[in-house]
């Protein structure tokens, strides 16, 4: 049992360790949405460079009525081929000067919505018209055991 418990332990470990910060070890998935972002800020910031993937920030929703993937993206040294404009490329550094990039896709009344801005702009609140439009679905909003309401009721089942 004592052995059983480590194993359990250093595995929750490895588990807790994991970053989103290499992209080839993302599942595809995620790569999929990260994809549709970085050819959303190609569109805006892209100006001949290769825009490339960073890292992601939480929280990541991949459901089939709950999305919501934020990504960072950062402009490289590299120059955009029509060959590769959408492809990752590790072999490119960050170009120096530049605004790191903040994109979300994410889900709206059942059609997805891509946004790209600077991660300034975004944490200005710059972006917040468009991506209020995000559906904010909790995990768990589908069950019986949700309360809605504040008020208290007497005699019914499961009530206080």
């Amino acid at each position: 049992m004592d052995s059983a418990l480590k194993v359990f332990l250093l595995m929750s470990l490895l588990v807790s360790a994991q970053t989103f910060d290499n992209y080839k070890s993302l599942p595809h998935v995620v790569q999929q949405h990260i994809h549709k972002a970085v050819k959303e800020a190609n569109k805006i910031f892209g100006a001949g460079h290769h825009i490339a993937y960073h890292s992601l920030k939480e929280p990541l929703r991949i459901l089939r009525n709950n999305l919501y993937v934020n990504v960072v993206l950062k402009v490289t040294t590299c120059s955009r081929k029509d060959s590769d404009a959408y492809e990752h490329r590790d072999d490119c550094p960050r170009k120096q000067n530049t605004a790191w990039i903040d994109c979300l896709v994410c889900k709206t009344s059942g059609e997805e919505l891509v946004d790209c801005g600077t991660q300034r702009a975004v944490s200005q609140n710059n972006r917040d018209t468009i991506r209020s439009k995000c559906t904010n679905t909790l995990l768990g909003s589908h069950t019986a055991l949700l309360k809605t309401e504040a008020d208290q009721q007497i005699g019914c089942l499961g009530c206080i």
